[in-house]
């Protein structure tokens, strides 16, 4: 016989009910609008939480200030069925406690679809039981229960699609618009980049396949920013602050003198040049405002997130940070089974912490290595689903050749990549798989990897004598 749920056994985050009623709170009522998009007062579990939510929903529309203490007051004055005061009947020191709960409104559209998500659940179930139920008793013809429960099922599968408010979502769309100006002319110092790249703040995703220079090319650009006036944090997992360092004073020897052979193997063995201590003096009187930290394997998101956190608050401008790789974030001790989740887990942290200050966050992401012979997509990244769908930004860099090799057989593109990771430079692609602030697009590059340069190039036919032409 079929046993129904009780109402405790019914799907509810009251935690995170509690958090989207207090962000609601926060920044005169800031937050509102995004919330009520996703959320009715139903939809909350508590009915406490349901009337918390209508009364700072009324108190928004009215155009009063949205405080604890207006709160309060149209709770005061608000009765209930039995002629009782709504602040009476919640009682002071729960709708208090509520403010408690978040200090930010970061979390708050996250939380308020997690909390529609286990509304329409608790829906389901209802009408789930209500079907089982009139199939129990009996009473009705089989036809007539389909016909009547596939009318509430079309009926739920509806809900939502209201009419926006046009006035109170134009408000939002000029404020982010406004926003979005202060960043208008960053610049990476890849030119060919630049052309298509609006540098908003967001989660930016970097993978790529080896021997491409990811962590190069991600040095490289912030050190460019840095250059054109932006706030550059560099958090590293894998190579310390020497190591990177090498790697600017081996581009920027390079750069001076195109025939030095001095790479950063070199200088980090104690290699010596006439020239390093002129590109080291430019270097350091520029005075950029570039810093760098080698973090250990136990920094998991949350541990680097609350040592950015009074960094990013005590920046001049909003910065550009980034993480050396994304799956260096996931605490120490996972359970492989649980990799996915937790770094979707981290990939919404960081989200949410840009949305909060306007951070943008450059990630480097490892790929799959079944993948490393055939055109870069987002099969590539170890855990696409995740980055496909949280990022604002994906890239990929390849060799330029991968593109070209679709039809040969395993043996030959093999000897084709082979071939093309020994040319100095390497001519590298980086293919833009997602872009939320534009379209998608292909960029090119030398690569010189003796001297961790990237070489930026607007077309695929700058990449003159590419070992694409080769038959090998």
């Amino acid at each position: 016989m079929y046993s129904k749920k009780s109402n405790s056994d019914l799907p509810n985050d009251i935690e995170k009910e509690k958090f989207v009623l207090g962000s609601m709170l926060l920044k005169d009522g800031e937050i509102i609008p995004n919330v009520a998009s996703i959320l009715y007062s139903d939809d909350f579990y508590r009915p406490e939480h349901r009337l918390i939510f209508n009364a700072i929903s009324k108190i928004y529309s009215d155009k009063k200030p949205v405080t604890i203490l207006t709160l309060c007051d149209e709770l005061r004055t608000s009765k209930n069925d039995q002629g009782k005061s709504l602040l009476d009947f919640i009682g002071l020191d729960y709708v208090l406690g509520i403010t408690e709960v978040a200090h930010t409104t970061a979390y708050a559209e996250h939380y308020a679809k997690t909390i529609k998500e286990k509304s329409d659940y608790r829906k389901l179930i209802l009408l789930g039981e209500k079907l089982i139920q009139s199939a129990q008793d009996g009473f009705k013809h089989p036809i007539d229960i389909i016909s009547e429960a596939s009318n509430e099922f079309n009926q739920f599968a509806v809900q939502g699609e209201d009419f926006f408010n046009v006035g109170e979502y134009l408000k939002c769309f000029i404020s982010d618009i406004s926003n979005d100006f202060n960043f208008a002319d960053r610049k990476s110092g890849f030119s060919n980049i630049d052309t298509f790249q609006h540098w908003k703040p967001g989660l930016y995703i970097l993978g790529a396949t080896p021997a491409c220079g990811k962590t190069t090319f991600a040095w490289q650009l912030l050190e460019q920013f840095a250059e054109n006036g932006e706030n550059c944090i560099f958090c590293s997992y894998e190579m310390n602050q020497t190591e990177l360092v090498a790697k600017t004073l081996a581009r920027r020897l390079f750069l001076h003198n195109n025939k030095s052979t001095l790479t950063a193997s070199d200088i980090l063995s104690g290699g010596y040049s006439r020239d390093i201590a002129t590109v080291a003096a430019k270097f350091f009187d520029a005075n950029l405002n570039f810093t760098a930290k080698k973090f250990s394997n136990d920094v998991d998101v949350n541990k680097l997130l609350a040592i950015l956190r009074p960094i990013v608050r005590n920046s001049e401008k909003p910065p550009i940070i980034c993480i050396d790789y994304i799956q260096r974030l996931l605490p120490p001790d996972h359970k492989a089974s649980n990799t996915r989740s937790l770094l979707d887990d981290a990939l919404y942290k960081l989200k949410d912490f840009s949305q909060e200050t306007n951070t943008t966050f450059i990630g480097i992401s490892t790929f799959n290595r079944t993948n490393y012979n055939n055109p870069v997509s987002f099969e590539n990244f170890k855990e696409s689903g995740g980055i496909e769908y949280t990022a604002d930004v994906v890239w990929a860099l390849q060799l330029n050749i991968t593109n070209k090799l679709s039809g040969e057989n395993v043996a030959n593109t093999r000897l084709k990549i082979d071939a093309a990771k020994l040319m100095q430079p390497r001519h590298i692609n980086l293919k833009c798989l997602k872009n939320r602030y534009g379209n998608n697009y292909d960029c090119f590059f030398k690569y010189f990897s003796a001297h961790d340069y990237f070489q930026s190039f607007n077309q695929e036919s700058d990449l003159l004598t590419d070992i694409d032409s080769f038959d090998l």
